[in-house]
């Protein structure tokens, strides 16, 4: 019987140092799964230059995967240089991956976009979720204690947020901050911390003797953006969903990436995986 194939953890690698902390981040995202670590460049197919950037591209490569192995973890890494433009690259390869994870920041951002550019186009259209990392070390790991924040809607994709927020709380060993609507319509609030606690408790129930997480609740404003730049020095990882766009557009707005640069507060930005699943299916052949 073959063994299904594993989709990875993708990594957009462009020889910038975020690019390599996003890395090194994403080696426990792609552990915890039992999944490879698939470190990505994009040359660009016009340049007059494809030898020498296919040559930079490897030498990229080659440092983003020493400092993976030298995490000590036991990853199991790929990697690969296409042809193309970053973000439709990026986006086609997230149909087949369970989370694309990229640096805050990139080489090209000051030259011929604008700073995190990829990240923002990602966020909006990959097919996977998306992870904007943040870190202002290459190698020292964000302080244990640090928040996972998880920015809950009223809509089902809550459950989806939660469900990641506990996973990554386990992962990270970080107790876990629930941000709650100031008004959940036809919900009284009782009713919504009771069943963001009998959340916790279920997942707790199917998960190992051993595992443990806190937790606490906080309303929140229509404005994410301002809670995550107050919080941002004691926040590690801030979690959306894929039902609030406005959430989306307040976390990936230019004056909100500029003040998180100097924090190790870093996005993730869940996506429909329905959408995905679907088209997949249509493109797949009809059995005989």
């Amino acid at each position: 019987m073959e063994q299904p194939v594993k989709t990875p953890v993708v990594v957009g690698i462009d020889g910038s140092k975020h690019a390599i902390r996003a890395a090194i981040w994403a080696v426990d995202e792609a552990v915890s799964r039992d999944t490879p670590l698939l470190l990505m460049a994009v040359i660009d197919r016009r340049s007059h230059h494809r030898d020498r950037e296919y040559e930079r591209a490897q030498a990229a490569l080659h440092r983003a995967w020493k400092a993976a192995e030298e995490t000590g973890q036991p990853v199991k890494l790929e990697s690969n240089v296409v042809e193309g433009d970053p973000v439709t690259e990026l986006i086609e390869v997230s149909r087949t991956a369970e989370m694309v994870c990229v640096g805050a920041r990139g080489t090209g951002d000051s030259v011929h976009h604008d700073p995190g550019s990829v990240a923002v186009a990602l966020a909006q259209g990959a097919f996977a979720p998306v992870a904007i990392v943040q870190r202002r070390h290459t190698r020292k790991r964000s302080g244990a204690g640090q928040w996972v924040v998880a920015a809950l809607e009223t809509a089902t994709g809550s459950h989806a947020v939660l469900d990641t927020a506990f996973v990554e709380a386990v992962l990270r060993k970080a107790p876990v901050l629930a941000l709650t609507p100031w008004s959940a319509t036809g919900i009284p609030k009782a009713v919504l911390h009771e069943s963001i606690r009998d959340k916790l408790d279920q997942y707790l129930a199917e998960a190992d003797d051993d595992v443990e997480i806190q937790m606490s609740t906080l309303p929140m404003s229509d404005h994410i953006a301002n809670l995550i730049e107050q919080s941002a020095d004691i926040d590690q990882l801030v979690i959306i969903g894929p039902d609030d766009p406005g959430f989306v557009t307040d976390v990936i707005d230019p004056k909100l990436r500029k003040k998180l640069r100097h924090t190790d507060c870093s996005i993730l930005i869940l996506r429909h995986r329905a959408d995905r699943d679907a088209e997949q299916e249509e493109m797949s052949p009809n059995p005989a």
